[in-house]
């Protein structure tokens, strides 16, 4: 893993757009910025506690977040392998399925960001460890509170996670004889985490920022994606080859017991939860597809463990694990333009952008509330507003900008609203406003 890296580090020296804005993220609240109330953004609030204080800790550092993802994937890796052993999905045991749920991931450097959506995958596999475990007739109360637990805190993590709670439902009610009063549990124990959340920004005194900025805008915002599905495919192209090769191979020549047939529509259905949590993102980049990984991975040890030749059980393996990493390396890395975020000239310190570029801050202290600028917009249009409009004049306070580039046109509005504010500040060429020198 640590090989891999290091080559597409030689490729890649910058960070993609979405890695430099979690980094940002956790900069701006550990500077003592609320999240959503003093921060417009829709990234889920225990994603943004773990960015707050890994700054705090590591400090803005690309680096450290890698080294945490790793930690992740391999404890993923560790829990993939133990859940499909346990429940003895293959006819060989060994530690395949965590080694190919590995390669997988680092292949393409998108997966290996401390993503929202990697951190959420974690607790999906979790929950999936214990939907197999009731299938396969264990029965405990303690099963579905977990479960519900597990599915609860991956979609305060990444709300389209959301998704994955029918999924197991459905598992739950086709392939086990759950009863009513289990099912419920299962629903009230994933409930309970939203209203420990809700119940923290209620008495923070910021529940419908939180309601509307995460749950709400969540499913509206739809933010394009930096590839075209052209260039997405080419990327992706050897998880497809390898995808399609493992499930022909499978349905061709696997003897499945009744329980392994089992295991692998529960996977179909976990295939079914990812494809619609990508279109549910509102991001559309290549991290949205980490929740095809234990799917393909699984498939993909089907493959091996049905080849019977010697030869070609030998030669196999180095094939398709060497292409499939090299492959998407040099696609990645063709393209990598489009993903990574562009340095623009020289920012002057103290400076604060109201619009979206994160790249402005790649060399200096984060200054912005601004994330995201649907949500951005929607926060000034409440200068009107007595709470609104003093939570606005509090961050401007606050971050006490040398310069402010207005790439969205509101400063006007905000000066009109803040006279004393437009006593610190001189229009300069263009968006720029300068702040006075006493």
């Amino acid at each position: 893993m640590i090989l891999i890296r290091l080559v597409q580090g030689y490729f890649i020296e910058t960070p993609s757009y979405y890695e430099l804005k979690w980094l940002l993220l956790g900069e701006w609240l550990n500077n003592g910025f609320k999240m959503y109330s003093e921060t417009f953004d829709y990234t889920g609030p225990i994603a943004a506690f773990v960015y707050k204080y890994l700054d705090l800790i590591l400090g803005r550092t690309s680096f450290a977040q890698y080294g945490i993802s790793s930690v992740v994937i391999i404890f993923q890796a560790a829990i993939f392998n133990q859940l499909l052993l346990k429940n003895k999905a293959y006819d060989e045991n060994s530690y395949l399925p965590g080694f190919l749920y590995m390669i997988l991931m680092v292949s393409i450097p998108d997966f290996m960001t401390l993503s929202p959506q990697l951190m959420s995958l974690t607790f999906i596999l979790l929950a999936l460890r214990n939907v197999l475990r009731r299938i396969d007739n264990q029965v405990t109360d303690e099963l579905f509170l977990n479960s519900g637990i597990f599915i609860g805190v991956a979609t305060m993590i990444y709300l389209p996670s959301v998704v994955f709670f029918l999924v197991f439902l459905f598992a739950l009610i086709l392939f086990s004889s759950a009863v009513t009063r289990r099912l419920l549990l299962y629903l009230f124990s994933f409930l309970l985490v939203f209203a420990l959340c809700g119940l923290y920004f209620f008495w923070r005194g910021d529940f419908w920022l939180f309601f509307d900025s995460y749950i709400i805008q969540n499913l509206v915002l739809s933010n394009g994606s930096p590839l075209d599905i052209v260039d997405a495919l080419t990327i992706c192209a050897g998880f497809i080859f390898i995808f399609l090769l493992a499930v022909f191979k499978t349905w061709s020549s696997a003897r499945l017991t009744n329980f392994q047939q089992k295991i692998q529509q529960v996977v179909w259905l976990m295939f079914l939860g990812a494809v619609t949590t990508f279109f549910l993102s509102n991001e559309k980049s290549l991290h949205e597809l980490v929740f095809l990984i234990p799917v393909i991975a699984y498939f993909w040890v089907h493959y091996f463990v049905l080849i019977r030749r010697k030869f070609f059980k030998m030669v196999m393996p180095g094939i398709l694990i060497l292409g499939l990493i090299g492959f998407s390396i040099f696609t990645y890395s063709s393209l990598v333009s489009k993903l990574i975020a562009k340095e623009p000239m020289l920012v002057k310190p103290k400076t604060m952008l109201i619009g979206e570029d994160a790249a402005y801050y790649m060399q200096n202290e984060m200054l912005t509330p601004c994330f995201n600028t649907h949500l951005c917009e929607k926060a000034f249009q409440g200068l009107d507003y007595y709470t609104s409009a003093t939570r606005l004049y509090q961050i401007f306070e606050k971050t006490d900008a040398e310069i402010i580039i207005d790439e969205m046109g509101i400063m006007p509005a905000v000066f009109n609203r803040f006279p004393n504010l437009e006593r610190k500040y001189n229009a300069r060429k263009g968006d720029e406003y300068a702040k006075i020198s006493n």
